[in-house]
């Protein structure tokens, strides 16, 4: 379980709930991807998602990249 799935989960939201945070960048594929975290998630795509997440579940205090995708690929 990564980072984001287990974020997402806790608070019973979808891939369409962060999607629709930033719907002119993000898409649901980009989503879907990051949560299984199978393959690495470009940094451009790190950025979005981190983005669309502190809009959605974290506005006070901000995720970092860092946070969300600890392994630091790019």
């Amino acid at each position: 379980m990564t980072k984001i799935d287990e974020l997402l989960s806790a608070g019973n939201w979808t891939n369409h709930d962060v999607v629709e945070q930033l719907p002119g960048n993000l898409n649901h594929k980009m989503v879907q991807k990051a949560r299984l975290g199978k393959k690495p998630v470009p940094r451009h795509t790190q950025d979005l998602l981190t983005e669309a997440l502190n809009r959605l579940i974290n506005p006070e205090k901000a995720f970092r990249r860092e946070d969300l995708f600890p392994a630091g690929v790019d």
